[in-house]
């Protein structure tokens, strides 16, 4: 049987654009003892590759934009979802006034920003090239990050973009984040398209970890889920067990243990 490790990336095992030593070297052991490592995350492929290649941090396979691409260890895009055309103009052209509210968009090869209006600029999502509305229509976007730092308008926005693009785009909350991505796209349907796809046909153990309510469709499809101590209630009930950190998972799996 092959283990697989699934990772959520920010408050998971990314922490102010780093990655600790431990968790650095538990992912090498991780892997070096014959296990499979992917990353589960809201990020572009770009901004995966900005945060964790400066780090050495590698891996086997990404399920990025929220599962709306496929990428390997190198980076390679296997598989990809898109907007429809002018979804990404319209839900942009909604927010980029609203005080508190930062409009991000991304392509398959760049992460963009459209207005911030938060004055200052999340380590989340801290690496971007500056677009205009009218500039969008020359791209093809995958997703679009909304940073809202206000609980109730964030409340507000995930129910009204939801109820005017049903059936065509999913809003996933991660913290102080909204993520719109085509519908349907999720890290659950991200994580199953990668073992019905590459990894067909293997007899695999999953496991996952992640701290946030998007990641709650990737745990459902894991045989061991693991919550952080700092997740909201509601993750860590739809969770197995948690964990201190990435490091203590690893070690506790190849130890023979349960986390």
């Amino acid at each position: 049987m092959t283990r697989l490790l699934v990772t959520d990336l920010d408050a998971t095992i990314v922490f102010e654009r780093t990655v600790s030593p431990a968790d650095r070297e538990a992912m090498a052991r991780w892997r070096a003892a014959g296990n499979l490592l992917a990353v589960d995350t809201g990020k572009s492929s770009f901004a995966t590759r900005d945060v964790l290649a400066p780090l050495g941090v590698d891996f086997d396979y990404g399920v990025v934009f929220t599962g709306a691409v496929l990428i390997d260890g190198g980076y390679q895009v296997l598989s990809a979802r898109y907007l429809p055309d002018g979804v990404a103009r319209d839900v942009a052209t909604r927010t980029v006034d609203l005080p508190g509210v930062t409009t991000y968009a991304t392509t398959i090869e760049t992460d963009y920003i459209l207005a911030d209006n938060n004055e200052e600029i999340s380590s989340i999502l801290a690496v971007f090239e500056h677009l205009s509305l009218e500039e969008m229509d020359a791209h093809r976007f995958i997703g679009v990050p909304l940073r809202v730092t206000d609980d109730a308008l964030r409340e507000r926005l995930h129910h009204d973009l939801t109820r005017r693009w049903e059936g065509v785009l999913d809003c996933h909350r991660n913290q102080e984040f909204l993520d719109l991505v085509p519908a349907g796209a999720t890290k659950g349907t991200g994580l199953r398209a990668l073992l019905d796809g590459p990894l067909a046909g293997q007899d695999i153990e999953v496991w996952t970890i992640g701290d946030s309510w998007n990641d709650l469709d990737m745990h459902a499809v894991a045989d061991h889920a693991v919550a952080l101590p700092w997740s909201p209630p509601e993750v860590t009930a739809a969770c197995e067990t948690t964990a201190g950190s990435m490091a203590e998972l690893i070690t506790t799996i190849l130890e023979g243990g349960r986390a």
